[in-house]
């Protein structure tokens, strides 16, 4: 029920999922009021809770009818209104203002519209906030609170602010996490890709010059041995066969180069049948052995 989609296309789920969340705990927090007033008292307007319930029942229903964009403002005038009916009643000290702070970061995240929008949101809660704080300055809260009801507001209050904010603040975490994720998981392929030859998987001449260029940056010193080698009458094989008899010819050599050499050197198809290969630390008479040996695998190979 609560992923159900909108009746409109192409609207952003998790907002909706969000918007739908924040209106379930607000329900229940306006249906716990009038018990909380039963108790501590004043007993009176109890029935005040009872319709920001009701109100919330139906902004839960909207989700489902209206557009995302419509569907936080109604979620956010329903919190606003009742920021101001309740601090108009009962005053100040019960902290319920503090709600704004959820609203202000849940209009920034969800709403994609410009910056002018959202500073003007930003300038209209504060003006709100600042003449609820002169009003109650001038004036007395239609009913008083006792010592003991204005401790159990504030703290219900406190925990209301403080879950709603998680609440937002984990669902756009959370997406703020998962398309960064998404972003470095991409980047990591087109580097990848950037640096690889399609065909044969080893690296490209770009990608190995930046590996050798990195290396001798770290150590200008190091020892190092670079040995090149071609495909002798590889042109016979595509002119006799074809080029994707060509092509499987590469493969076939990759795979028995990288099994000989892979944990000596670095391999690179520098261009055409032409191949690299870097061999850190070690000198010229060792990589004659070791390419020596994958030349006599390639000859008996069939």
């Amino acid at each position: 029920l609560l992923r159900k989609e909108a009746v409109h296309e192409n609207e952003p789920q998790r907002i909706l999922f969000l918007l739908r969340i924040i209106l379930l705990i607000l329900g229940l927090y306006f249906l716990i009021i009038p018990l909380v007033f039963c108790i501590v008292g004043p007993k009176t307007e109890v029935w005040t809770g009872y319709i920001f319930a009701a109100l919330a029942v139906a902004a839960f229903y909207a989700t489902y009818r209206l557009k995302v964009h419509t569907s936080v403002l109604v979620c956010s005038g329903l919190q606003l209104a009742w920021i101001i009916v309740f601090v108009i009643l009962y005053g100040w000290d019960c902290g319920i203002q503090h709600l704004m702070f959820e609203m202000l970061v849940l209009v920034y995240f969800a709403i994609y519209n410009g910056v002018g929008y959202k500073i003007g949101y930003t300038a209209f809660l504060f003006a709100v906030r600042f003449v609820l704080f002169v009003y109650c300055r001038r004036n007395q809260p239609y009913y008083g609170l006792t010592e003991n009801a204005t401790v159990v507001l504030q703290i219900m209050n406190m925990i209301l602010s403080f879950v709603l904010m998680g609440v937002v603040c984990a669902m756009f975490s959370s997406n703020v996490e998962s398309a960064e994720k998404k972003l470095v998981l991409y980047n990591e392929q087109l580097k990848k890709q950037a640096g690889t030859d399609p065909l044969t998987g080893l690296w490209n001449r770009r990608q190995m010059m930046r590996y050798i260029t990195e290396k001798h940056q770290k150590d200008s010193n190091m020892a190092f041995t670079l040995g090149m080698g071609d495909i002798d009458f590889f042109k016979k094989i595509n002119d006799n066969w074809g080029h994707d008899c060509g092509d499987a010819v590469l493969v076939w050599i990759t795979r028995h180069m990288s099994e000989v050499l892979g944990e000596h050197a670095r391999l690179c198809r520098w261009g055409g049948e032409e191949f690299i290969f870097f061999f850190p630390d070690m000198n010229g008479d060792q990589v004659c052995e070791i390419l020596n040996v994958l030349r006599m695998r390639l000859d008996n190979a069939p």
